[in-house]
């Protein structure tokens, strides 16, 4: 850009974007595309020409903007009609830092014939204030009258963005305050003189490492939802997880007139996968079959091998009505009242989604109930499930 230009351009409204060669384009493409259907789009939107400025748009995106003059938003580029602090001094997407702009990527994309979803995180500048906005961006290439628009649309996705950083903000300090007490707590049971403090303070461990724990298994499945989860395999002894999640739980609360028993067949074997999801997924069952249990029930570990599969089975002695089977693994469902049901919700988003493998059940007045885990010993088999909603529906 030349200093002429870059000094005429020292603000939105000091030039006129809406030429002739725009009306003409809007008309053209008003007359073959109905108004009524980008404005029954609930999200901003808007059509853009070969030179990246805006020639259609609907009313959601005037509403958003606070722009109801057409002549003000015909003509001019994204960023430009949403006050971007990189478009007040240079055009829209000619800035340096417009080289990391999602939007611009996604148009990028969609003016080579693709079509694509990009993440957009803004910074406006509106009446002299900072405002910061996350946007998802889809564009696709859309032909009108043997000529080449793209078609945009926005999602205003900075709350649900700000809450997802706000949470794992509060969970990653909440950990560390935990952590602090499990140490503190340590220390104590280990000099402390009478018997008393030393169980006092050994209960104050134990509650620690469960908020710890829970703390790290709602972490896991936080970044499992939003797809942020990276799978690292390792070779993982099976009889050492299930000991390790009996032991947890054998201890706890929540199974004081339970009886958790580890089936004494199991033969030593391993399998290469993510040993932290594996953890959770028999944890989550273990801890519903637990919760499901009627007093002084049994709940049953099995864990078996062949050449290229190991099937775990959770096996309690409750069962579940047809009219639940049907939900269990629904997200939010649940038995036990509001605010609950992400337990198999969970195990079956890590088993098909994460490890490859397969999640279902099997329920009856006579046998209970056993829920079943079937994974690969090795990644490099062949994925299990083809359809992930194939069982336990």
């Amino acid at each position: 850009m030349s200093d002429d230009v870059y000094n005429q351009k020292s603000s939105l409204e000091s030039y006129d974007p809406c030429t002739r060669e725009v009306l003409d384009q809007h008309e053209r493409i008003r007359k073959e595309f109905a108004a009524e259907l980008i404005n029954s789009v609930p999200n901003p939107s808007f059509i853009l020409n070969n030179a990246r400025k805006i020639v259609l748009y609907n009313e959601t995106l005037a509403a958003a903007v606070g722009e109801q003059r057409e002549n003000m938003i015909l003509g001019r580029r994204p960023g430009e009609l949403l006050r971007c602090c990189n478009s007040q001094k240079s055009w829209c997407g000619e800035a340096v830092p417009c080289v990391q702009c999602g939007a611009l990527r996604a148009i990028q994309t969609a003016m080579t014939g693709g079509r694509a979803e990009e993440e957009c995180m803004l910074l406006a500048s509106i009446d002299g204030k900072v405002k910061s906005y996350t946007f998802k961006v889809n564009a696709s290439p859309i032909v009108i009258r043997d000529e080449q628009y793209f078609i945009i649309h926005l999602a205003d996705i900075s709350d649900s963005k700000h809450k997802e950083m706000m949470e794992r903000v509060f969970l990653h300090d909440l950990l560390n305050a935990v952590n602090g007490i499990v140490n503190a707590g340590t220390l104590i049971r280990e000099d402390a003189i009478k018997s008393e403090h030393r169980d006092l303070a050994g209960m104050i461990v134990d509650r620690a490492n469960f908020m710890a724990n829970e703390i790290d298994a709602h972490r896991l499945f936080i970044s499992a939802e939003s797809k942020q989860l990276e799978i690292h395999n390792e070779p993982v002894a099976v009889k050492q997880i299930l000991e390790s999640v009996s032991t947890f739980y054998s201890g706890s609360q929540l199974a004081k007139d339970k009886n958790i028993f580890i089936n004494s067949e199991i033969a030593e074997f391993g399998l290469l996968t993510d040993k932290r999801i594996l953890y959770r997924i028999i944890e989550n069952l273990v801890k519903n079959a637990i919760e499901a249990s009627p007093a002084n029930g049994k709940v049953e570990i099995k864990a078996s091998s062949n050449e290229n599969l190991a099937l775990f089975t959770i096996s309690n002695e409750g069962a579940i009505p047809m009219t639940v089977a049907h939900q269990i693994f629904r997200k939010s469902f649940s038995t036990k009242g509001k605010g609950r049901g992400l337990g198999t919700y969970s195990v079956k988003l890590f088993t098909e989604n994460y490890l490859r493998g397969k999640v279902w059940f099997d329920s009856s007045q006579e046998d209970g109930t056993n829920f079943y885990v079937e994974l690969p010993l090795s990644p490099s088999a062949e994925q299990l499930v083809t359809d992930p909603c194939q069982r336990g529906l």
